[in-house]
C-alpha cells in the first residue's frame, strides 16, 4: 500500500507516494521518474522492493502536483527532491531515478548528505536543451491533455545545456548506471565511459535485449540487477 503525502516547494504543491511499510534494516529507495512521468506510473515496480521503504515523486506539472505557468527550469525541478526527501524525512536513503531524471537526481545527489547510493538508468550526465520538436511532438499525442500543454511548453522553453561532470567528482556514494544495449538505449558507450571514468565507485550493468524500457523484455533480470545493489547497501 501507498499513502498519498504533499509537499510545498516554491508555493508550488508537489504529491508524492509513501510505501506504508518500512523495515529499518532495508535502505530506503526514493524514485523520481522521467521527463513526463509520474508518481503512480512506478507503484507496481515498486511494489517489487517491498518491505523497502519507497517513495515515488510527481514534479511539478505532472500527476497530481501543481502545474505553474512558469518555473520549469533544471534547478526547479532539483529543489521538488529535495522538498520530498525533506518531507519524508528518510535518512541513509538510496536515490533511483530513469530518463530525463537522471540529471536532475546527479545535481541533487552532488550536493546532499545522508545519501547512501544512487541508481542511474539509461540517461547521461547532462540535461539538454530540448529543442521545440520535442514539444510538439509530445503534444501531438493524445495522452497531454490540453489544459497541460503549457507544462511540455515550459519545459521545453526553460531548458538549457548542463554539464554534469563535475557533479559527478562530488559524488562520493555508490553508483549504480543501467543502460540498455540496443540501438534505443538513450545511453551511449562514451558517455557510459565518462560515467566509469570520474564516479569513484560505479557499477555498469548493461541489459544485452533492453532499449529505453529497461524493463522490457525481462522485467525481473531489470528488478534483479536493482535489487541486488540494494542488498549491497544495506550492509553498508
Amino acid at each position: 500500500m501507498f499513502a498519498d503525502k504533499w509537499i510545498r516547494s516554491k508555493e508550488v504543491k508537489l504529491h508524492y507516494l509513501e510505501s506504508s511499510l518500512d523495515d529499518n534494516h532495508l535502505t530506503p529507495l526514493v524514485y523520481v521518474p522521467g521527463a513526463l512521468n509520474f508518481a503512480e506510473q512506478s507503484v507496481a515496480l515498486l511494489q517489487e522492493f517491498k518491505p523497502r521503504k519507497c517513495i515515488s515523486m510527481s514534479l511539478r506539472g505532472r500527476g497530481k502536483s501543481d502545474a505553474p505557468a512558469t518555473g520549469y527550469s533544471f534547478y526547479d525541478h532539483v529543489h521538488d527532491i529535495e522538498s520530498v526527501v525533506m518531507d519524508s524525512q528518510v535518512h541513509e536513503y538510496c536515490v533511483m531515478a530513469y530518463s530525463m531524471g537522471v540529471p536532475y537526481a546527479i545535481e541533487y545527489a552532488s550536493r546532499t548528505r545522508g545519501l547512501k547510493g544512487l541508481i542511474l538508468c539509461d540517461y547521461p550526465a547532462a540535461y539538454p536543451s530540448i529543442p521545440k520538436s520535442w514539444a510538439e511532438r509530445v503534444l501531438s499525442r493524445s495522452y497531454i491533455n490540453q489544459e497541460m500543454e503549457h507544462v511540455v511548453k515550459g519545459i521545453q522553453r526553460e531548458s538549457a545545456a548542463i554539464n554534469l561532470d563535475q557533479n559527478l567528482t562530488r559524488i562520493e556514494v555508490p553508483v549504480l548506471i543501467i543502460k540498455g544495449g540496443t540501438t534505443k538505449s538513450l545511453l551511449t558507450e562514451e558517455e557510459t565511459e565518462r560515467y566509469k571514468m570520474i564516479l569513484k565507485n560505479v557499477r555498469v550493468v548493461e541489459l544485452a535485449e533492453a532499449g529505453h524500457a529497461l524493463w522490457e523484455p525481462n522485467r525481473d533480470l531489470f528488478l534483479n540487477v536493482i535489487k541486488d545493489f540494494l542488498k549491497t547497501l544495506d550492509k553498508l
